[in-house]
């Protein structure tokens, strides 16, 4: 990583090891800009193991969403298995907005690893903020909005359909932060790039 920026194509193999650190050798990354069956098919499991019926998306919706200017899937899986997914797509005034992120596993910092990828990747391609809904806290107890605030995120209000707003200021100092903060945290110094 330069001192001044980090770049997507830098920190995704760095959150690559760490995942291999952290949770073993077979745990991959992986960056798509299309859907195939199979990533729509883990995007529905992944939905409906995480949330609740009311906010699953259909086929149809996911389909429509890759089909937004600027859609990125993110995923984490290990021995094949999803272990979180992040995407998003362009909104306008140079927006970006992250549609979802769920993680099959707690507490091992693999949401907040996704997000900082994904917040990355709407800086490097040069959107000044990050949007998204959430809600204060889930059937399970997870305080969610609280989550988004940790990172950096303001509560703009609720929307009584869509949930709490939230936004991002993209800075190169904001995702610097999150960068040390959520993928070299373990790392006094950035992982040396995996040898192809």
């Amino acid at each position: 990583m330069s001192a001044t920026a980090t770049t997507f194509t830098e920190a995704t193999p760095i959150t690559e090891a760490k995942l291999h650190q952290t949770l073993g050798p077979d745990c991959t990354i992986r960056v798509h800009t299309t859907l195939t069956d199979a990533l729509i098919q883990t995007i529905l499991e992944v939905d409906a193991y995480k949330f609740r019926k009311e906010l699953q998306y259909r086929r149809e919706e996911v389909i429509e969403h890759s089909n937004n200017p600027g859609f990125i899937l993110i995923t984490a899986e290990c021995g094949k298995q999803p272990l979180g997914i992040v995407y998003g797509y362009d909104e306008p005034e140079f927006g970006f907005f992250l549609d979802t992120l769920a993680s099959m596993v707690e507490s091992k910092g693999i949401g907040h690893t996704l997000a900082t990828l994904i917040i990355i990747h709407a800086e490097n391609t040069g959107h000044k903020h990050v949007t998204l809904y959430t809600e204060e806290q889930d059937e399970q107890g997870r305080k969610l909005r609280k989550f988004y605030q940790k990172m950096g995120f303001a509560y703009l209000g609720t929307d009584p359909t869509k949930g709490d707003i939230m936004k991002l200021q993209i800075t190169s100092e904001k995702t610097k932060e999150l960068y040390i903060r959520y993928i070299t945290k373990t790392h006094p110094q950035p992982l040396p790039l995996p040898k192809p």
